[in-house]
Formats: C-alpha cells, sequence, structure tokens
C-alpha cells in the first residue's frame, strides 16, 4: 500500500500543476504584431494593442518595455479582473533609421504560463540621404598635439543625382573641413573630410558644423565633432576642486603621454597663498607628482568676502620640455559664509 502511495503522489502533484493555470489568471494580446508601413525618417506613429484577462484570477502588468528608445509604450491600467480589458499605446519613432526596422515591446505580468508577452512593431523607413555615421557625430581618439586625425563622414542621396553638399566651417573653427562631392566617383554619393588641426590647442575639442545639401527633404545636415588633445606631458587630475573641505591635500600625477619623452618638472607654483605645493619626482621620465596642501581662508577674510566663498586659483607646473613648458591647473574651494 505504501508503494502504491509514493507512485500516486507523482501522478497527484501533475494534475495539481496542470489545474492551476485554469483558475489563475491569463493574458490575452491582440495584436501581437503591427506594421507601420512606408515612412519617412523623424516621423512618428502610434498603434494601440488590447490587453485582456481571460483567466479566473486578478492579471497584474508588471511592466511594458520596448527595446529602444524609439519605440514609447504607454499603459492605461496595469490590474485587470477577470473578463477585463485595457489598451497599450505604441508610439514608434522613425528617428534615423533606412531601410526595414523591427522592433520589440515587452509585457511582463502575473500569468504563470506567460509571464512575458512580446509585440513586434514594424516599418519600411525611407530617406533620401543617407548618412554614414547615422549618429551623425564623429569622436576622435585621444591624440598628442601635433598629431594629424581624420575621419570622414559619407552622404548617399537614394534617388537625387547628382548629389551636391557644401560648408563654410565649423562653428567653431575648432576643426577642419573639406568637402568632396562625386566621392568615389559616384554622382549620388559625397563626403565630409573632418580633420584635428596640428596646432589644435590641448583639451577637450567640442564643434559642430553645418553641411548643407541639394536633397528638398534635407536641405540641411548637423554633425557633431569632438577630440580630446594632449601635450607631450599630462597632468591627472586636470582641475582640483577641494569645495567646502578643511584641509587640502591632493597628488597630482605628471607623465608622459608616450614612453620615451625625456622630461623634468623643474617647478610648481600656486597663486592661493593659503596652499602649499611640492614637486616630487617618483620615477624619472616616467612619474612626478605634486603635491597639494592647505586650508581654506577663514570666511571674514577680505579676500573670502570679496570672491563670496567660492575662492579660485590656478596651479602652473613648469617643465624643461619646450612643446610643454608650463601646464596650468585650475584650482577651487568654497568656504561657508
Amino acid at each position: 500500500m505504501r508503494k502504491a502511495l509514493v507512485l500516486l503522489l507523482p501522478v497527484l502533484a501533475l494534475l495539481a500543476v496542470g489545474q492551476a493555470p485554469a483558475a489563475a489568471q491569463v493574458i490575452s494580446v491582440t495584436p501581437m504584431s503591427h506594421d507601420f508601413g512606408d515612412m519617412k525618417q523623424q516621423e512618428t506613429r502610434t498603434t494601440k494593442v488590447t490587453v485582456s484577462n481571460n483567466g479566473a484570477g486578478l492579471l497584474t502588468i508588471e511592466d511594458v518595455r520596448a527595446d529602444c528608445g524609439c519605440t514609447v509604450p504607454t499603459l492605461e491600467k496595469n490590474s485587470l479582473a477577470p473578463g477585463e480589458s485595457t489598451e497599450i499605446e505604441i508610439q514608434f519613432n522613425s528617428k534615423k533609421f533606412n531601410g526595414h526596422v523591427i522592433k520589440t515591446v515587452s509585457i511582463s505580468s502575473n500569468d504563470p504560463l506567460n509571464p512575458v508577452m512580446d509585440v513586434m512593431v514594424k516599418a519600411n523607413v525611407h530617406t533620401p540621404l543617407i548618412i554614414d555615421p547615422v549618429s551623425q557625430r564623429l569622436g576622435f581618439s585621444r591624440s598628442l598635439r601635433g598629431e594629424v586625425l581624420t575621419k570622414e563622414v559619407v552622404f548617399k542621396a537614394t534617388e537625387l543625382s547628382p548629389l551636391e553638399i557644401a560648408v563654410d566651417g565649423t562653428r567653431k573653427d575648432l576643426f577642419q573641413v573639406a568637402i568632396h562631392n562625386g566621392y568615389e566617383g559616384d554622382p549620388q554619393k559625397a563626403m565630409l573630410e573632418v580633420s584635428v588641426p596640428v596646432d589644435a590647442e590641448p583639451g577637450r575639442l567640442r564643434d559642430h558644423v553645418r553641411v548643407t545639401t541639394n536633397v528638398p527633404e534635407m536641405p540641411s545636415v548637423d554633425i557633431e565633432m569632438q577630440a580630446w588633445v594632449a601635450q607631450a606631458i599630462t597632468c591627472s587630475p586636470e582641475q582640483l576642486s577641494f569645495r567646502y573641505k578643511k584641509n587640502f591635500h591632493q597628488y597630482l600625477r605628471i607623465a608622459p603621454f608616450k614612453e620615451g619623452v625625456e622630461f623634468k618638472v623643474t617647478k610648481a607654483e600656486i597663486d592661493l597663498p593659503e596652499i602649499n605645493v611640492e614637486v616630487i619626482e617618483v620615477t624619472p621620465n616616467k612619474e612626478t607628482k605634486v603635491l597639494v596642501e592647505g586650508a581654506p581662508i577663514d570666511s571674514k577674510d577680505p579676500r573670502a568676502i570679496a570672491a563670496e566663498g567660492r575662492m579660485q586659483g590656478t596651479l602652473i607646473i613648469h617643465t624643461d620640455l619646450p612643446e610643454a613648458a608650463t601646464i596650468e591647473v585650475p584650482v577651487s574651494y568654497m568656504i561657508r559664509m
């Protein structure tokens, strides 16, 4: 008898599992896909899907999430009684896509058999002008001042021929630009060449250029650019901010941008007399540290009053390398007035 009971227990367990969903909440989504058809770039369209509870328990929609920021789902109600329904509005923006696009909206619920339901949305996005890179952004790798870095933006007209583009220069004149129409011998292609100038000042360079075209639907295109030009000797961190600290104690690391550069930090000075600096050579031609120590001045000090508690100065590090004779580091701290 005991042996028969042992054999019967798994069968009873399976029957119990099989009966559970019948008494539980059951999600139903209609339709499971939607085709927006032909769209232009930067166009927005919406559709709706109906979510229903076909079970006997309370259905809770725990999350509705799209796999891309171009698709935004909006849920009207997240708890559905048996037999109740609600709608999810799905908004799709074609942005800078080109060609066939498929995106997914995932609906998570407490349905024990279907905890996640995926709704597919698709579109065929048409653009009169294909741009590579699609992001319309150029990011240059960190480089040493004097190095020549160049990147390209390629334009291709899908219908118009010939394609012609033009530029007047970048907004801040931080980059050099050149135009090549009829790129690669194709009258429907053009190329924008962007270069970091040899004499670019050290630091982060951010700029953008407006490219004009003869495509009526896209008469202009903005391209963003970013680069980081370094001196032969680098300083880390690049600035110091002590805010409301009672005491200052910070090391700066001075090292060559590339190995093989011979240098020596000859002196360091700062225009904030309450702060002292000390040069510590760790490894010749590889690493030197500058120790910055001190304490804020009193809030009643005339300098603090004049600056309204926002003290600012500059640490100047001198080296024997002509192309990096000085390195300037902004230093600031704040006083509670």
